[in-house]
């Protein structure tokens, strides 16, 4: 009868026995990985005997008393490397749930924001709430919903909406686009830009693909225009008109006070407004600390934002 004490060739490896794999294979020897793992040299060779009775093949050869992995073993070493990535985030994760009892809050934006409306929000935040710890990241949207699904951000702030049934998002309709010009442009004194007067004027725009690119999309319409320099952000696209290479549409998050003194900035025709939304999962509630930031956050914004709507306004109604 066989011997139901041993494993038959090619049973699975555990969690543990992995982990022990992945050590040998980063540190090449058998007494680096176990200080690697913090455990006895024995007791690496004996999970090690083990992993290769369980799989049937030998792992390593010893040669002048070193271990090379075999083929088999280099093609293991390959897939266990995303296991091992994905066992890092599951800690990292668990670490920083740990944290959040001592006051952390993690704040993801689109990179329209980052530029001066968050800045000014977190420092406030910090003089109201002294104790809290913040961790940002101005990010794509692609970046930013991942890591919103897998709980890795407490609150997101886009002018996406990540449309995402496991998320509960808010939305504030606050913004729209306008146009940048150089300080002393010919359209300095125009009180409203329309797609026809930058027939001849060079176009810094984003990609058809991104989120702001797809949102000025409509104000192109009327016309067959198309960027000549493509960049990937406001702020970007802001510095090449204060350089004076050419004209940019922009969303109203990122006006500031010195973009204001440096260019021309102008409201369009036809309008195209915005919504600021700010998520978080629905499964991990944002607590205390994130539903004071939202407040504070959303005051900025309105106090904020309607001066330059009235500014807007009236210059569109200049004759």
């Amino acid at each position: 009868m066989p011997d139901r004490s041993k494993p038959l060739p090619g049973a699975p490896l555990n969690l543990r026995q992995i982990e022990v794999f992945h050590a040998i294979m980063v540190t090449g020897s058998i007494s680096e990985a176990g200080r690697l793992l913090h455990v006895s040299q024995p007791a690496i060779s004996r999970a090690l005997a083990t992993m290769e009775q369980r799989v049937g093949f030998a792992l390593f050869e010893r040669i002048k008393g070193r271990l090379h992995p075999t083929k088999e073993a280099s093609q293991i070493f390959l897939a266990t490397e995303s296991i091992h990535a994905e066992v890092s985030q599951l800690n990292e994760m668990i670490g920083t749930l740990a944290a959040q009892g001592n006051g952390l809050l993690r704040i993801g934006s689109t990179p329209s924001f980052a530029e001066w409306l968050v800045p000014e929000a977190v420092g406030l935040f910090i003089k109201r709430y002294p104790d809290a710890r913040i961790k940002y990241r101005p990010q794509s949207m692609d970046a930013l919903l991942p890591q919103l699904l897998l709980g890795q951000v407490d609150v997101a702030i886009s002018t996406v909406d990540p449309d995402h049934p496991n998320l509960q998002t808010q939305s504030l309709p606050l913004g729209q686009i306008v146009c940048v010009l150089p300080r002393r442009h010919r359209l300095a004194d125009a009180p409203v830009i329309r797609p026809d007067m930058l027939a001849d004027e060079t176009i810094i725009g984003y990609g058809s693909h991104t989120p702001l690119g797809t949102r000025v999309q409509s104000f192109w319409n009327t016309v067959n225009m198309a960027p000549k320099i493509e960049v990937r952000s406001p702020q970007t696209a802001c510095a090449f008109v204060r350089s004076g290479v050419g004209v940019a549409l922009i969303d109203t998050y990122g006006i500031t006070t010195s973009l204001a003194a440096d260019t021309c900035i102008k409201p369009i025709e036809p309008t195209v407004e915005l919504n600021v939304h700010l998520s978080h999962n629905r499964a991990q509630p944002i607590g205390s600390l994130g539903k004071a930031f939202v407040r504070l956050f959303e005051g900025i914004l309105k106090s904020r934002y309607e001066p330059w709507e009235n500014q807007l306004t009236q210059a569109a109604r200049q004759p």
